[in-house]
């Protein structure tokens, strides 16, 4: 029998709460000189002259490109470019010990390498990941970078090598790819990137928006707003996909990342799942567990964009659903910097919930997931219920 002790946590007086960010954004374009010079002059040319290619747009407010916050802009009217101002709206203010920098902006303007020579498709996801780790984890040791991908594109793990392998292979702690594609994200043609990340030990995190059939079964949105509102369906399609093929049967030690996809939806979801495998096992014999068990022993979660019932009241039921459902150890803090609806630790995590709870989203959950240590002293006051 396990006990459970009713009283609440408390912290000693100047008790610190550490944080991790686990989504926070540069956004440097491929003419920026910190992306420049990682790419060969062949590939400056030739976007010099025959630019980017696009799919088309209508997806984010046109008179804000980065959807960012008004001050992120830095002295040259840039935005996410510059990691020294970063650190003085965000990790200094809130004595952050780390973050994980995502740049999704990688497939965005690639449109996921799909309409471009894949040489230089190729040769700017090498430039993206160079720069997080030269321009960035260089500017401050809390930052630490992903390795972007082009999922689609053949041999697309021998990224992941290149990268782990290479001088400033401690400085990734994960892999990031688009959360939608060309084929069900269980698909064989996946496998070699799954087995890279486990060989090297690293999650596998996914970040909206998605690419190739992106983000829908039907294509692309008209409206920013439902594109906005309509993150949350596209794991919908991808933790099935990777528990029915048998993924984590082949990969036991795969973990996944959802950045930005929310979180209030895994739990219901759980249960659907068990009651499908449940009427249809005998479709999938390879399973040796049940769907729920795979979602809560391989998943993580980011809280931004945070869940916000119509009667707040009603939040701290739906933390409460998610941690009992067995979700406690897996929801992780993130800002979304530098994005409008950028989230700090105390919007996120208020101090009105248990500190037990706040001292595992707010760092706890992210520092296990990606064996990134808390800085002892350090992070905002433990105050909590």
């Amino acid at each position: 029998m396990t006990l459970t002790d009713p009283r609440p946590a408390t912290a000693p007086p100047g008790a610190k709460l550490g944080i991790i960010d686990t989504d926070f954004h540069p956004m440097p374009v491929p003419t920026d000189p910190q992306i420049a010079e990682h790419l060969p002059e062949r590939w400056r040319t030739y976007i010099a002259r025959y630019g980017l290619g696009s799919f088309g747009g209508g997806v984010s407010p046109s008179q804000r490109e980065f959807t960012h916050r008004l001050d992120a802009v830095d002295e040259n009217g840039r935005v996410g470019v510059d990691p020294h101002l970063a650190v003085q709206q965000v990790l200094d203010p809130f004595d952050m010990s780390a973050v994980v920098l995502t740049c999704p902006q990688t497939y965005i303007i690639t449109s996921g390498g799909a309409n471009m020579p894949y040489e230089c498709a190729y040769a700017l996801y090498r430039a993206f990941n160079d720069a997080l780790a030269h321009t960035w984890v260089g500017a401050d040791s809390r930052f630490h970078a992903s390795i972007t991908l082009p999922r689609d594109l053949a041999r697309a793990e021998q990224e992941i090598v290149r990268c782990k392998e290479g001088p400033h292979g401690d400085s990734y702690v994960q892999v990031l790819m688009s959360p939608a594609g060309q084929e069900p994200l269980g698909r064989q043609r996946y496998w070699p990137i799954f087995e890279a990340c486990e060989h090297y030990d690293i999650p596998l995190a996914f970040h909206v928006p998605g690419m190739g059939r992106q983000p829908t079964g039907a294509g692309r949105q008209n409206f920013y707003a439902e594109m906005h509102a309509a993150f949350a369906v596209l794991p919908i399609s991808m933790v099935p996909s990777l528990i029915f093929e048998g993924v984590f049967e082949r990969f036991p030690r795969l973990k996944i990342a959802l950045l930005e996809l929310g979180w209030d939806w895994a739990a219901p979801y759980s249960w659907r799942l068990d009651a499908t495998y449940d009427k249809l096992r005998d479709e999938v014999p390879h399973l040796t567990r049940r769907p729920s068990e795979y979602l809560r022993e391989h998943f993580w979660f980011s809280t931004q964009p945070i869940e916000e019932p119509e009667r707040l009241e009603e939040t701290p039921h739906v933390y409460a659903m998610f941690e009992e459902s067995g979700f406690a150890d897996r929801l992780m803090f993130s800002s979304d910097y530098p994005h409008w609806d950028f989230d700090s630790p105390y919007e996120s995590v208020p101090e009105t919930f248990p500190l037990d709870r706040r001292r595992r989203i707010l760092g706890d959950n992210a520092s296990r997931l990606y064996g990134i240590p808390l800085l002892p002293g350090h992070g905002i006051p433990a105050v909590g219920a």
